[in-house]
């Protein structure tokens, strides 16, 4: 799993701050829900760029400045990624942008390293950067609505005040903060993250309900600043998870030791979503539900990560999974896709469309490993 985690200012001697131009706005963008990542468009000099929408990120970050020009440091921050690792970085500015017919004026960025999975991730994809949460706070709101493919954005009072759903109270460290709790757990905090794009990530050792599905060893999390330690990972399912009043049955989820209890952009799978600043409320919309919303999500069978030598290799494998079976090991190196050599070409995999293809994998011993996956 590909996420970010949270940008916490560490250094607060800014030249100047972010200011939304337009007054009394109520506007609707259009986005992607690819990947699990909410994809809006943002103008930058007359160029329209890919940015994800990440509402774990307390301000926005750039992948790449080779397509944004960005003005000179005014700050720096503390980058606390999706796999604990803590490091300063400098923040810069974008001048302008334009999301929508909302402009952005100084909106600040911070610049990931070049050396990174992220940044190849999103950089194979011509994803340029993410928007943090920093756009919506400061007595703003926006909804997110994946069914229709569109985000709407507004500084008015009350435009949520009449929409349909389930209230849910949060809190702004930074980045919102919702409540949730399992049947036979207290509620407890959980950051509402969409640049993570699982359901849920179960990060804390104490949920009691819980049947386990399976065991592996290795890492299933990637961060800016690399992977978190092999460990002992367990896949969980949760027969409901209680949100805001709004239950959701067969909950699949892991469990490790990095951040902290998140809640992904997957349940926007389910329904729309408004984050009120506000009324520091969110209001949970389901598209389909019937004595609760049923998940029932699954798991990818192994886990890849990017080495220094631009290959991806499995730093996880279910053991009950299929190409467990079929020998597929911690380390193994992906060589060819249907045949063709994918060699240094992580975008490759990627990129891969859906449907049924055969991944040929090369262990540190020489040994050649044919997997059927259907992605």
């Amino acid at each position: 799993m590909l996420a970010l985690g949270m940008v916490l200012p560490a250094s607060a001697q800014y030249f100047s701050k972010m200011r939304i131009m337009e007054k009394d706005f109520c506007d609707t963008i259009p986005i992607e829900f690819r990947g699990g990542r909410i994809i809006i468009p943002v103008e930058i000099e007359g160029r329209t760029h890919q940015f994800v929408f990440d509402t774990g990120c307390s301000v926005g970050l750039v992948f790449t400045d080779r397509a944004v020009t960005l003005k000179k440091k005014f700050g720096i921050s503390l980058i606390n990624d999706a796999a604990n690792h803590v490091r300063l970085r400098d923040v810069k500015r974008i001048p302008e942008m334009h999301i929508g017919h909302v402009t952005v004026r100084n909106y600040r960025v911070t610049l990931t390293p070049e050396q990174s999975m992220v940044n190849t991730e999103y950089d194979c994809r011509q994803i340029v950067g993410c928007i943090g949460s920093d756009l919506i706070s400061k007595h703003r709101a926006v909804k997110i609505d994946t069914e229709k493919g569109i985000m709407v954005i507004t500084d008015r009072h009350g435009v949520f005040d009449h929409e349909e759903g389930f209230r849910i109270p949060f809190k702004d460290i930074r980045v919102p903060y919702l409540q949730v709790s399992t049947r036979a757990d207290k509620k407890r905090w959980c950051m509402f993250d969409t640049g993570s794009p699982n359901f849920l990530d179960v990060r804390s050792k104490d949920i009691t309900d819980a049947n386990t599905l399976d065991t592996a060893v290795g890492s299933i999390t990637a961060g800016i600043y690399g992977k978190t330690d092999e460990e002992r990972v367990m896949m969980l399912c949760l027969d409901s998870l209680c949100i805001g009043g709004c239950v959701f049955r067969q909950v699949t989820t892991n469990l490790q030791s990095a951040n902290d209890l998140v809640l992904g952009s997957a349940v926007l799978k389910y329904g729309s979503m408004v984050i009120d600043y506000n009324t520091h409320q969110m209001i949970f919309s389901p598209y389909h539900y019937d004595n609760g919303v049923m998940v029932a999500n699954t798991f990818r069978d192994f886990v890849m990560m990017l080495r220094e030598d631009d290959n991806l290799y499995v730093t996880l494998v279910w053991s009950k999974s299929h190409p467990y079976a079929l020998g597929l090991r911690l380390g193994d190196r992906l060589t060819r896709i249907d045949g063709i050599d994918v060699s240094g070409n992580p975008c490759a995999y990627m990129n891969l469309a859906s449907g049924n293809h055969i991944l040929t994998f090369t262990s540190a011993q020489g040994e050649v490993k044919e997997i059927p996956i259907e992605k």
